[in-house]
């Protein structure tokens, strides 16, 4: 699965930019600027993530009608 690797990794990416996101909202004076940077990463990687994924499962579920097997 091409995809498989790459899904993992953005999971992971996703996972730790919401913990860095947790920690500096919980702080007392919270980076405005690193605070809105973190959330874009976290929204570049959901999309990709849902890119990947629908892909994923279109080519799960393409027919090769070609195969003569």
């Amino acid at each position: 699965m091409p995809y498989k690797q790459r899904i993992k990794t953005l999971e992971e990416s996703h996972r730790l930019v919401e913990n860095q996101i947790d920690v500096l909202q919980h702080s007392e004076n919270p980076d405005q600027v690193k605070l809105k940077n973190l959330i874009e990463y976290k929204d570049k990687y959901l999309s990709e993530l849902r890119v990947l994924r629908r892909a994923q499962y279109e080519s799960s579920q393409s027919v090769d009608f070609d195969d003569d097997r």
